[in-house]
């Protein structure tokens, strides 16, 4: 297919739906925490060049009949962005002891309500206020969040499907240059050496 996005492409949306949970703490000052259950590979699609706006407020998790699947799960889609120009960050993140994918969760009470994603949706009205902020392969761009302090911040395995995908990605994007070690000239060298010595020695 002409226009089948593959790790060759150099700007891939790769969609995901995040799976997560409520759940309930003994404490009156936070009534309850919110836990990633899951990640969910959906399809990779062609870039434009800009990022992804990922601001999708959670949604309740329903079965194919529109019922709840249960009071305390929620999900939101999201977009993956690699771009060819952050390989080397996602090549990092792949050599590294614990391979991740970063998952921003923001309150949403500073955010404007109009054309947020998600809010059309009907029997959402109990949703919780929460978005996904960002969704991140590199651990520069996250860096940021976790000095403001402000966000939850969630480390994912990279695994399965997705890291096979990114694995592929950096190999066709990412070319560091070989080590070359600088050989002297010994002849110049000599030289540099011999002008400078004092030249009441050569004399002698």
């Amino acid at each position: 297919m002409a226009n089948e996005t593959t790790p060759q492409t150099k700007h891939v949306l790769y969609g995901v739906r995040v799976i997560v949970e409520r759940q309930p703490l003994d404490n009156v000052w936070q009534p309850f925490r919110w836990v990633i259950s899951d990640l969910l590979p959906l399809r990779p699609e062609a870039g434009g060049g800009a990022p992804p706006i990922n601001n999708t407020r959670l949604q309740r998790l329903r079965g194919q009949g529109g019922g709840a699947v249960a009071d305390d799960l929620f999900f939101a889609d999201a977009f993956l962005d690699l771009h060819h120009a952050e390989a080397e960050a996602y090549a990092e993140n792949l050599a590294s002891s614990d391979p991740a994918i970063y998952l921003v969760l923001r309150s949403g009470e500073d955010e404007e309500e109009d054309d947020r994603p998600g809010d059309d949706l009907p029997g959402d009205d109990d949703a919780p206020d929460m978005h996904v902020a960002e969704l991140s392969l590199s651990p520069y761009n996250i860096q940021d969040y976790e000095d403001c302090g402000e966000d939850l911040i969630e480390k994912l395995p990279l695994a399965g499907p997705i890291r096979q995908f990114v694995a592929a990605f950096v190999d066709a994007h990412y070319h560091p240059e070989p080590f070359k070690k600088r050989v002297r000239d010994r002849a110049n060298l000599d030289a540099r050496v011999g002008g400078r010595a004092d030249p009441r020695l050569r004399r002698q």
